[in-house]
């Protein structure tokens, strides 16, 4: 297992990846003080050639895979598959009330994302829309003029207070069509990058961790979700949003938008956003490269997948 003292290990493994915009080195000491994270390495004498990290959800009835690296000098040798099979065969032994394996998968990393598929059931993707500016920008600058470009006429989005199951249902109308394609049937939702069933004991759990808002209006409840990081390169602010109509997501999105640039008002923002449905893809991208100004990070769209298979 893992400790702090890997930490230097563990962030050369970490170097490159994402174009320098991993979040592991950012998140390494949060999982070992994680009680519900179990973090590998794996040793070739006292060099450290790669980790993994769980973390064990669902009430101990599932588990994310967090994280999955190998040093470059032993990449393409297969560590990471015999890993995966290590990983799994401790939680049957270690935790044996987890009945399901959830990850997700970048659909630009097309190997990963066939071996994945090989060994997983493909549940539902969702559109990635990643874009990044610098401080120079007049949002930026003064990110209080994001208001003008609120043109919505819906109510402020608020912070989630207190969720009940009939809160759950209503975002569920929100949610990928197959986002319920999961073996229990239970809606999942994507927070960053970590698949969650949508119930009010994980919305508690996760205000802990997130930024999370909520609107309410006639015809929709929608949800939203954010949490930025420092990486290795940029600031990342990551964000989601349950939302079926892009004024919708227009309104969460400005919100988190202010939040973050109130706070970070010097630094590189790569921002990624997440929706439910594909038709509001375009209309996402349009509006951070023509209206916000911001810069493509991927040539070509982009999707983050979710997949699952039982213990």
């Amino acid at each position: 297992m893992a400790s702090h003292g890997d930490y230097d290990d563990v962030v050369k493994m970490s170097e490159g990846i994402y174009d320098d915009r991993d979040y592991l080195p950012a998140y390494y000491h949060s999982f070992i003080d994680d009680t519900d994270v179990i973090v590998f390495l794996a040793l070739v004498g006292d060099e450290v050639v790669g980790l993994r990290a769980s973390k064990i959800t669902e009430s101990g009835t599932a588990f994310i895979v967090k994280a999955a690296r190998v040093a470059p000098d032993w990449r393409g040798q297969g560590i990471d598959r015999r890993f995966s099979v290590h990983q799994d065969q401790w939680m049957r032994q270690n935790r044996p009330s987890v009945k399901y394996k959830r990850s997700t998968v970048f659909s630009l990393l097309q190997g990963v994302v066939e071996s994945m598929k090989a060994n997983m059931r493909f549940i539902f993707s969702m559109p990635f829309i990643e874009y990044q500016c610098g401080p120079n920008l007049w949002w930026r600058q003064d990110p209080a003029q994001l208001a003008q470009l609120d043109t919505t006429g819906l109510p402020d989005v608020l912070p989630l207070q207190a969720a009940d199951d009939d809160f759950c249902t209503a975002v569920q109308k929100c949610l990928p069509a197959e986002a319920c394609g999961g073996n229990d049937g239970k809606p999942i939702i994507l927070v960053d990058w970590d698949p969650y069933i949508l119930n009010p004991a994980n919305l508690k759990r996760l205000q802990a961790q997130y930024t999370i808002y909520m609107l309410k209006d006639e015809e929709e409840t929608s949800l939203s979700f954010s949490n930025t990081y420092l990486s290795p390169s940029v600031r990342i602010l990551t964000v989601q949003v349950y939302a079926n109509d892009f004024s919708t997501v227009l309104k969460h999105l400005l919100k988190h938008l202010k939040d973050t640039c109130q706070t970070y008002n010097s630094d590189v923002i790569c921002m990624g956003v997440k929706v439910p449905q594909f038709e509001l893809e375009d209309v996402v991208i349009n509006f951070c490269r023509e209206t916000l100004k911001m810069e493509s990070v991927h040539p070509s769209k982009t999707q983050a997948l979710a997949l699952e298979s039982e213990m």
